[in-house]
């Protein structure tokens, strides 16, 4: 997972202004901004960098993102060991680019690469395991279990029962959250950021999720890269474990409620009536979870509005410059309305990866 807080933010900006300077002085290539230039392909790239903590390695370069990535850790190392670190994933960002992709990552060619800026082994040697990596969270107080056995009941056939452990287990999150410190106190605290769901093109199946994904106390961002659309998934490491497993079930659970869908409404037909359907859906479902908060005491009322605005804060931190765009598209209000009353039926209950098996997040109570 990538993370975020203001003290790393002030570390990433840190390693940009070293990375620029490395590029400008040793690699010799002309920056300008947040991009730097390749004369001889009359191209710029950007320079991308993030920090991290689930890796067990100090550094990478991700192609698929043009992104430059350092762990957490280095924050306490030596600015000459951080500077070698940004040094080897700079070797393997040029020569991807001098190889379009088809160089080994430490190969003869990588080598020859440093020795040619004057880098010895101390660099293309810089990036190595780490032993005894952290995970990128800790859930001391097994908050996830919990969550997890009062989701599990939400397939319960008795629907009192059902709705019953919906609102506690929401209730439960919803004190989670409002107690965390990694979401409730940005000033020093970690947020972190997933992509999930990497596909052509955005489409209504993605829509539809992502705003599912958004009642599990998460920030959704559309990215675009290298002519892929992802989700980002932005909150702390509870909720976006919770949004990750509910993402996976949700992709192919869709598709199945949609041909339910055609077989109990033979009229049913077209991308259009899909769409509309699947967006139904999602509305139908956070229609329901808005609901539950008829319930909700002033004091719960107070504590959903700090987390929506501590979310918010969060994203602007991740997304400085993010703008946002609405579109619009066919309708087929049948197949909307038909998706909105399915999606109130829904009953969605994460588990562990560990023990996950196909269809067991997900229930739909026939009316």
């Amino acid at each position: 997972m990538i993370v975020y807080s203001k003290r790393i933010i002030k570390f990433v900006n840190e390693i940009k202004t070293r990375t620029k300077e490395i590029l400008a002085f040793e690699i010799r290539v002309k920056v300008l901004g947040d991009r730097f230039i390749d004369v001889l392909r009359a191209c710029s790239y950007p320079i991308s960098v993030v920090v991290y903590n689930n890796k067990s390695m100090l550094g990478y370069f991700d192609p698929s993102f043009f992104e430059l990535g350092f762990h957490e850790t280095l924050m306490h190392v030596s600015r000459e060991q951080l500077d070698n670190i940004i040094r080897h994933e700079l070797a393997h960002y040029m020569l991807f680019i001098q190889s379009r992709g088809g160089a080994q990552p430490h190969s003869n060619e990588f080598r020859e690469f440093c020795r040619s800026k004057g880098w010895g082994e101390e660099v293309y040697r810089a990036t190595f395991s780490l032993e005894n990596a952290k995970n990128s969270y800790c859930d001391d107080n097994g908050i996830l279990r919990k969550i997890q056995k009062l989701m599990a009941l939400t397939a319960s056939s008795n629907p009192n029962e059902a709705e019953l452990a919906m609102v506690k287990s929401q209730q439960l999150l919803l004190k989670h959250n409002l107690e965390s410190k990694s979401i409730s106190e940005l000033n020093d605290e970690k947020v972190f950021l997933i992509r999930i769901m990497k596909q052509k093109k955005e489409d209504a199946k993605m829509r539809a999720i992502a705003k599912i994904l958004e009642t599990f106390f998460v920030s959704i961002v559309y990215s675009r890269h290298e002519g892929y659309t992802y989700l980002e998934v932005l909150g702390s490491g509870l909720n976006i474990e919770i949004a990750e497993y509910v993402s996976e079930i949700l992709q192919s659970e869709l598709d199945h409620l949609w041909k339910l869908a055609q077989k109990q409404h033979g009229q049913l037909k077209g991308k259009i009536a899909k769409n509309s359907f699947l967006l139904g859906i999602a509305k139908g479902y956070c229609e329901k979870i808005n609901a539950l908060k008829r319930d909700y005491s002033g004091e719960i009322i107070n504590a959903l509005t700090v987390i929506e605005k501590n979310l918010a804060e969060a994203q602007s931190m991740a997304y400085p410059r993010l703008r946002m765009t609405k579109t619009t598209r066919n309708y087929c209000q049948e197949s909307s309305a038909l998706g909105e009353r399915m999606g109130k039926q829904l009953n969605i209950n994460p588990a562990v990866k560990s023990s996950m098996t196909h269809g067991g997040l997900l229930e739909y109570a026939k009316g």
